[in-house]
């Protein structure tokens, strides 16, 4: 539980994050309301700092934000999926084109790094979760890294976070989970290869194969 350091910028901040997890892991349900003095009671914090974070939420739309009305859990629904994985694709592998089009020896570095610390943690005996995905996000913000578009990068932050609430909700899937992994290691070859067209290829097809058991959710 957060506790009040007396800087709201810095408590606001933290909240941030901390209901950016929380939501994206689906600690709260699609369509509740996130009513302030629960959301008080959970964080320790005041109303400014709180309302902040939400507003900032609401800006990325993992939270909505009715007037007059508070601040809501996205529904879901396969349309909604559907929309985001298309934009996503759209998105994330034009920035990660123009990464590796412009690839220098330190970003292969970071990229290797990223990805040798996403599979320590895939071959760990007692994986932790939330490492796990820390590093997945990672791994997967360094490919786009390199991409010279602040909005690109932006963007693609937000589809992820949104992408990912419907993955965590989704029931896991070994078999998927295996070829998902291998086929980051397959990105990063073509990433570091320099093919553009290749690694914007199985980029696509991550996206399209991760979305895969979440779609299953509404078959």
């Amino acid at each position: 539980m957060m506790q009040p350091t007396g800087h709201s910028h810095t408590i606001s901040s933290d909240l941030y994050s901390l209901l950016r997890r929380d939501i994206i892991e689906g600690r709260f349900k699609a369509d509740e309301k996130l009513r302030i003095d629960h959301l008080r009671s959970i964080y320790s914090v005041g109303n400014s700092p709180l309302r902040e974070a939400l507003t900032k939420l609401a800006a990325t739309g993992l939270i909505i934000q009715h007037n007059q009305r508070g601040f809501y859990v996205p529904p879901i629904s396969q349309q909604d999926l559907e929309d985001i994985c298309n934009t996503r694709i759209h998105i994330e592998v034009a920035a990660l084109k123009l990464s590796v089009g412009q690839a220098t020896n330190a970003w292969e570095a970071q990229l290797l790094a990223a990805y040798h610390q996403l599979k320590k943690a895939q071959q760990a005996k007692s994986a932790d979760r939330q490492q796990w995905e820390e590093l997945h996000s990672e791994f997967h913000n360094t490919l786009i890294a390199r991409c010279g578009s602040a909005s690109l990068q932006r963007f693609s932050h937000i589809l992820h976070d949104q992408f990912d609430r419907y993955r965590r909700l989704a029931p896991t899937d070994q078999t998927l989970r295996i070829e998902l992994d291998d086929q980051h290691l397959q990105i990063m070859q073509r990433a570091l290869a320099g093919d553009v067209d290749g690694a914007g290829e199985l980029l696509e097809a991550h996206i399209k194969l991760s979305a895969r058991s979440a779609l299953a959710m509404f078959s």
